[in-house]
């Protein structure tokens, strides 16, 4: 399993999202999926404090979206 934090950056302030344990292979399909964000019509993010925000696509072209790994731990099959 891998516990990460998706990280917004942009003009208005750095925004934090809460954790998600994925999988291995989740993980690995999450960033191949972020590769296409900014062609995304906009992006919507759970802030670590709960609340929940929309970003406009001309946001998002104008943002940096991190991937934070936070741990990791082996996968048992």
């Amino acid at each position: 399993m891998v516990t990460i934090r998706l990280v917004l950056i942009n003009k208005y302030g750095e925004f934090v999202g809460g954790t998600a344990e994925l999988s291995t292979q989740n993980y690995n399909d999450l960033l191949a999926m972020v590769k296409t964000f900014y062609m995304n019509d906009g992006f919507e993010l759970t802030l670590e404090d709960g609340t929940f925000v929309v970003f406009p696509p001309d946001i998002v072209k104008e943002s940096i979206l991190k991937v934070v790994k936070i741990n990791e731990e082996l996968d048992y099959v």
